[in-house]
């Protein structure tokens, strides 16, 4: 992969975020090859009227790939996930989307996959953890989805509130991907270079707890408890905008879910800030979190490492 452009990204799923993202990325960026990963149910018809993109958009050729194509790979972006059957518990249905996933990754391995790999199935620091453990790539260059859209979202929700412009305001929603693990860094939130907690004691602006708490709220009315196929235009959205700013190497800094070390936990896989470049993550960023954050964290880290064990213990 060289500087400003992909030369090939796969996109493994047969969903809507796979579809929306393909177009997405024919739209926007200049990727030489993308690909979509010959996985059953693959819908035709989709794939058939996205090809007429290229007619209009001709500098990415779309094709359909197999497992040969996992070698030159730069990126391979996992949107799989399985259909919810009746009555199916939720450890079941995870049970069955990790087969799924691993059945991919075990395919890259074999056919000398050396690239990046984003995750959006659902919960992403799960199959973070999980990819990393399948692959033995380095965990620099295996990433989820994790709080990144939250982060948007949260910013966004600051500007408005605020009437300044987003590129004003710095705030970050780290922690896990479950809807009870989502965590809102107040103390390291800015509006024009000020401390937001700072503006809580200035009653001009109406800023207080419980403007905090709503816009908590907002953010977490996004999700569903135990979601795992979680699609639609927002995480196609999320995934095309992180699929530039690699293809770019804006060395952005943003909330992904990675392997970190923190306390006595290990290899982690927590959504938090990380500098990302077109090699995948080449720094990790402590915001210097409260000690309620970083307990909180804590927290968090705490109930993903135990979900962990259950699964690779087959409880």
């Amino acid at each position: 992969m060289g500087r400003g452009h992909l030369s090939k990204v796969m996109v493994a799923g047969n969903n809507r975020t796979a579809y929306d993202f393909t177009f997405l990325s024919m739209l926007r960026m200049k990727i030489k090859e993308l690909v979509l990963l010959d996985v059953p149910e693959l819908d035709m018809a989709i794939f058939k009227d996205l090809t007429y993109t290229e007619a209009i958009f001709p500098h990415t050729t779309l094709k359909i790939g197999n497992e040969k194509d996992f070698q030159d790979t730069d990126l391979l972006i996992i949107t799989a996930c399985e259909e919810r059957n009746e009555d199916e518990t939720d450890k079941e249905y995870l049970r069955r989307n990790i087969k799924l996933v691993r059945k991919i990754i075990n395919q890259a391995m074999a056919n000398s996959f050396d690239g990046m790999v984003i995750i959006a199935t659902e919960p992403t620091d799960i199959f973070t953890y999980l990819i990393w453990k399948f692959s033995g790539l380095p965990k620099e260059r295996i990433f989820g989805l994790g709080t990144y859209f939250d982060t948007i979202y949260f910013q966004n929700m600051l500007s408005k509130f605020f009437k300044i412009s987003v590129h004003d305001v710095k705030g970050y929603i780290v922690g896990g991907s479950q809807k009870n693990q989502k965590i809102a860094i107040w103390s390291r939130s800015y509006v024009g270079g000020t401390p937001v907690l700072g503006l809580t004691v200035d009653s001009d602006n109406a800023f207080n707890q419980e403007a905090m708490f709503k816009m908590e709220e907002m953010i977490l009315k996004r999700y569903d408890d135990n979601a795992v196929c979680r699609t639609g235009y927002t995480n196609a959205a999320t995934l095309a905008k992180l699929v530039q700013l690699i293809s770019n190497n804006e060395e952005a800094i943003v909330p992904l879910v990675h392997l970190v070390d923190i306390d006595e936990y290990k290899a982690i896989p927590l959504s938090l800030p990380i500098l990302l470049g077109e090699n995948g993550i080449s720094a990790s960023y402590e915001l210097g979190f409260s000690d309620d954050e970083r307990q909180e964290i804590l927290g968090v880290a705490k109930q993903i490492r135990e979900q962990l064990d259950i699964i690779e213990q087959g409880k």
